[in-house]
C-alpha cells in the first residue's frame, strides 16, 4: 500500500546543499527543503494545458550530460495537493517515458494516454493512491538509443546514459520541488513500446531508484527476457505490471508471445501473479495511444494501489 505520508514524520530540516540520490533516499532529509542546482533548471515552469494552471508543470531540465539532450519534464500533481489540509502530506512518484504523449495529445493523432484525466478520476473514486506524475519527453532523434539497451554507442545517447539522466538528475530534481516520498518503493518507471523495455530494464538494474514497473505493448528490441534468465536468487524487489493488445501495425501480436513468456518467466522466479505480478491481454487491441489509454485505469491501481 502506498500512503501520503506526513511530512512531520520524516523529520523536517532545512538545508542549503545540493541535493543527490542519497539524500533524496535519506527520509531524514526532506528533499523538498533542498533547492535544485540552479543550473539544471530554468524557471518559471509553464502549464502546457489551460484549466490545469497550479496542478500540470512543464520545466525545461537541462542534461549534465553531453551525450543526453536537456528536455521538457512536466509534473502533474494530484487533487488536493494545493489544500492547505495537504502540506504535511507526501506521495508517491510515477516517472513516464515519452512525456509528450501522456497528456491529451500525441504525434500520431490518437488523443494521448490522458493521464491527467484518467489519474484525477480514479483518485477521486478512491481507486488509486494520490500520486505526482512526472512526464519525461524523449528525444525524438535519438529515442531508440536512449530506450533500448545496446542501441546506442558510447559517447552518443544510450540507455545507460538516459537512465543516469533519471537517476541523477530527474528524480533529485522531483524530490527537492515536490512533497514526493523519497523511497525506490513508492517510485514507478513506466511507459510502451521501447518505452515499456526501458522501464522493465531501468527497475532491473537499478532497483535502488525503481522497483515498480508499468510496461505496456513492451517492443522486446532488447532480450530482456534473457535478462531475467540470467538473474541469480534472490528475487528482486519489484512489482511489475505487463501488457499487450494482439496485433500491431507490422503485422505481429503487439510482442504478446514475448509478453507471455516473460510472465512465465517471472513466474518461475518467484513473482505471482496478483500480488506483485500482473498481466493483461488486451483482446484485439493495437499498438497505439487510445487501447493503451483504455489499459490505464487497470494498471495504475496495481501499480500504485489506494
Amino acid at each position: 500500500m502506498l500512503l501520503a505520508l506526513p511530512l512531520a514524520a520524516c523529520g523536517a530540516s532545512a538545508t542549503s546543499t545540493p541535493v543527490d540520490l542519497s539524500a533524496a533516499l535519506d527520509l531524514s532529509v526532506p528533499p523538498d527543503l533542498v533547492p535544485p542546482p540552479p543550473d539544471l533548471v530554468q524557471p518559471p515552469p509553464t502549464t502546457p494545458l489551460p484549466g490545469w494552471e497550479g496542478r500540470l508543470f512543464a520545466w525545461q531540465i537541462s542534461s549534465p550530460l553531453p551525450a543526453i539532450a536537456s528536455r521538457t519534464v512536466t509534473v502533474l500533481v494530484p487533487p488536493g495537493y494545493s489544500d492547505p489540509g495537504s502540506a504535511a502530506k507526501r506521495y508517491p512518484v510515477m516517472y513516464m517515458h515519452d512525456g509528450g504523449n501522456c497528456l491529451d495529445h500525441d504525434p500520431f493523432g490518437h488523443g494521448g494516454w490522458q493521464v491527467h484525466t484518467i489519474s484525477y478520476d480514479l483518485e477521486s473514486r478512491g481507486l488509486m493512491a494520490p500520486a505526482i506524475f512526472v512526464f519525461v519527453d524523449n528525444d525524438s532523434q535519438h529515442r531508440a538509443e536512449e530506450y533500448v539497451p545496446g542501441q546506442g554507442v558510447a559517447p552518443g545517447p544510450t540507455a545507460e546514459a538516459y537512465l543516469d539522466f533519471l537517476e541523477h538528475t530527474v528524480v533529485p530534481f522531483v524530490d527537492a520541488t515536490y512533497r514526493t516520498i523519497p523511497d525506490p518503493g513508492s517510485r514507478v518507471l513506466g511507459g510502451s513500446s521501447y518505452g515499456g523495455l526501458i522501464s522493465l530494464y531501468g527497475a532491473w538494474t537499478r532497483p535502488a531508484v525503481w522497483r515498480r514497473v508499468m510496461a505496456m505493448s513492451t517492443a522486446f528490441a532488447y532480450d530482456f527476457t534473457a535478462e531475467v534468465d540470467r538473474e541469480a536468487p534472490p528475487k528482486k524487489p519489484l512489482l511489475i505490471y505487463l501488457d499487450s493488445g494482439t496485433t500491431d501495425y507490422g503485422g505481429g501480436d503487439d510482442d504478446m508471445t514475448l509478453t507471455v513468456a516473460l510472465r512465465d518467466l517471472l513466474e518461475q522466479k518467484g513473482w505471482v501473479l496478483g500480488d506483485d505480478l500482473k498481466h493483461v491481454v488486451g483482446q484485439g487491441d493495437s499498438h497505439s495511444e487510445d487501447f493503451w489509454r483504455g489499459r490505464l485505469p487497470g494498471a495504475l491501481p496495481f501499480v500504485l494501489p489506494p
